[in-house]
């Protein structure tokens, strides 16, 4: 298949270094800003915590599956908007399925997979993965047509592939990342290093466990701050930096609400 049925822009991106590379050194094949409309009316530009590099989603979905696979600890490396390449193979594929494939103003355009994550199992094996995120209500013939030239592309080439829906879905879970998220790198909150929180988070700890437990976690943590001579808003972070390290545990089921109390579990007590 020659170039000149290919999307130009597409080639282009290629000849760029999209799609390729891992951990800090990838680049999505399709970016925030290439995309006017985008699902939803969601683009979102998020720093990821094992690569340190902007991660691109292009919709809610696809941001809170990326919320989820930064949380876990078998998840080592994630590539949003990976390229299905050579094209050659999704164009075979759809000969043979008799499928139009993907096309833009009469050229054809590669395809890609909304997530190829790296997954380390228990014996420290790693191995990619593909998954393509898609609400329930947005499953049509065209797009099931799709998802099969995808399904049949990684069979070809020997890597999983699953479809993940929008429900059953950990909301809360989900919600919670999303309210710690940005406590993960000391740095974000000015006036908070590491040395402060070796100093302070035994004694915090304890403070928190001396309110009164229908205090909420808001209240508690300004107590404390005023208790240890802290800035407003800074045991709060300290809550949030120790949680979303998980040096600190809690639940994450239920819902954290800064109105509400809330239960932290230390060393598994």
């Amino acid at each position: 298949m020659s170039n000149s049925s290919v999307s130009k822009s597409h080639v282009n991106r290629l000849n760029d270094g999209r799609g390729q590379g891992r951990g800090k050194d990838y680049t999505p094949f399709i970016q925030a800003n290439d995309n006017k409309v985008a699902s939803e009316g969601w683009l979102t530009r998020t720093l990821g915590w094992k690569t340190r590099r902007i991660h691109h989603t292009l919709s809610k979905h696809e941001n809170q599956f990326l919320l989820v696979q930064e949380w876990s600890d078998s998840v080592v490396d994630i590539r949003e908007q990976y390229p299905l390449t050579p094209i050659e193979l999704t164009i075979e594929i759809a000969d043979k399925l008799n499928i139009r494939h993907p096309h833009y103003k009469g050229e054809k355009v590669i395809m890609s997979t909304d997530f190829m994550l790296s997954v380390v199992n228990e014996d420290g094996e790693i191995t990619d993965v593909a998954r393509t995120i898609k609400p329930v209500t947005k499953l049509t013939k065209r797009t099931l047509e799709l998802f099969e030239i995808e399904r049949r592309y990684f069979q070809e080439i020997g890597i999983s592939w699953k479809m993940v829906f929008d429900k059953p879905k950990p909301i809360n879970m989900i919600k919670n990342i999303d309210w710690m998220y940005d406590a993960k790198f000391l740095g974000t909150r000015p006036g908070v290093d590491s040395e402060i929180i070796d100093l302070i988070c035994d004694p915090l700890l304890k403070a928190l466990d001396s309110c009164s437990p229908k205090d909420s976690i808001s209240k508690k943590c300004l107590k404390c701050d005023m208790k240890l001579g802290l800035e407003a808003g800074t045991s709060l972070y300290i809550v949030q930096y120790m949680l979303v390290n998980k040096l600190w545990k809690t639940d994450m089921n239920l819902l954290i609400r800064e109105n509400r109390p809330l239960t932290l579990i230390v060393n598994g007590q």
